[in-house]
């Protein structure tokens, strides 16, 4: 139920005002391998044995000597450690994410997800123009107005240079507007805060490192997902100029600047950004199954939305969902810590909790080492992802 009230609560504050986008229990096989630290695990209550294990193992969450929640067992013999997160210190761990993505992506075991997303993207590429315009007649039957229609609440000006970057605040005023807006930058920031504030009310840390996991997540997938934009220049079904619209590769920074509709639809942003937000959230907290079917099918809402008002393309999808589930795997990963269980008897001797040691920065792990080369002699720096 906490983990309920945490989205209720940020689905509120999303209601109340949507701005313009920004653009942009599965395993982590290939990422570098878990820090353990071996700790005593704790003893289930009495009841657990004829209760059942969703029932139990939500509450079984020991306080360190600061009040803090700091350790969650989320099934048999799995237990997670979650250090308290400094604020926007998350913002320094995206260097090191987009250095292991590409060692995540193109191990050799992913050689057949590459594949099929290079199919599917191909495959979805031939049938495009014939998906937007089925699309389009359907939310015509339906009565769903297909124009991304919204009323501004303020709107402040800014600019950087010859980039125009106001700050709008903005509400949806038509059905598929708000299924569209499920993708929106206002929507992750208000899960993303939901989780902060929840945790900083309650000592929960890994309803922080949740919320510090989604900024991480988010922004590296949106970098990434920008530099594509930018680099293929697809235009969107609604400006196209032909079916499936154009590619204009390369576009210098100005000619995207000056329409950026003409470039902007390959791959999609809004689910690359709502397949990373799910993924965090699921793969924190297993034990509430329904966030993946919840969040999958508000994903399909939305992945709908955006063919009806023509800003994508059914081939945009693939790699978009498939950066943010990269991106959001790699930062739960870096953003917790196995706990082993050191004896199968609960109620041996020593058993209790015991904080194992915080792990430096990976900013703060280069090393230093002598090297000699022919003539040369010196020091060398190194840092590992």
């Amino acid at each position: 139920m906490r983990l309920l009230a945490i989205l209720l609560f940020s689905l509120l504050f999303t209601t109340a005002g949507l701005a313009r986008p920004i653009g942009a229990p599965g395993d982590s096989a290939g990422l570098p391998a878990d820090t353990s630290r071996t700790k005593p695990a704790p003893a289930l209550p009495a009841p657990a044995a004829h209760a059942n294990l969703n029932d139990t193992l939500p509450h079984i969450h020991p306080r360190d000597a600061n009040g803090r929640i700091t350790d969650y067992t989320v099934a048999p013999g799995v237990t997670w450690h979650y250090d308290k997160p400094k604020p926007f210190r998350w913002a320094l761990n995206i260097p090191r994410d987009l250095g292991q993505f590409p060692g995540y992506a193109f191990r050799k075991e992913n050689k057949g997800t590459l594949m099929g997303l290079v199919v599917s993207s191909v495959g979805l590429w031939v049938a495009d123009q014939a998906i937007v315009d089925w699309s389009q007649d359907v939310g015509r039957q339906l009565g769903l107005t297909p124009k991304s229609t919204q009323r501004t609440l303020f709107y402040v000006p800014f600019r950087i240079g010859s980039a125009n970057l106001p700050f709008e605040f903005n509400v949806p005023d038509n059905l598929n507007s708000t299924f569209y807006y499920l993708g929106d930058g206002w929507t992750h920031l208000a899960v993303a805060s939901s989780f902060w504030i929840y945790g900083g009310i309650k000592k929960d840390n890994r309803a922080l490192r949740t919320s510090s996991e989604l900024g991480e997540a988010i922004f590296s997938t949106g970098l990434v997902v920008q530099a594509l934009k930018r680099l293929t220049g697809r235009q969107s079904p609604y400006v196209a100029t032909k079916d499936r619209g154009e590619w204009h590769l390369f576009p210098s920074y100005n000619r995207y600047q000056s329409f950026v509709p003409n470039y902007d639809a390959f791959p999609t942003g809004h689910l690359a950004t709502a397949m990373a937000t799910v993924t965090v959230i699921a793969d924190n907290y297993p034990e509430y199954r329904f966030v993946r079917p919840v969040g999958y099918g508000l994903m399909g809402l939305l992945g709908y939305a955006m063919l009806n008002n023509g800003v994508h393309w059914a081939s945009d999808y693939p790699i978009g969902i498939a950066l943010g589930y990269g991106f959001a795997k790699i930062a739960v990963r870096n953003g917790r810590t196995r706990v082993e269980e050191t004896s199968a008897d609960p109620a041996a001797p020593g058993t209790g909790w015991v904080r194992p040691p915080k792990r430096r920065p990976w900013y703060r792990q280069g090393h230093v080492a002598p090297y000699t080369y022919g003539p040369f002699t010196g020091a060398s720096w190194s840092l590992k992802w």
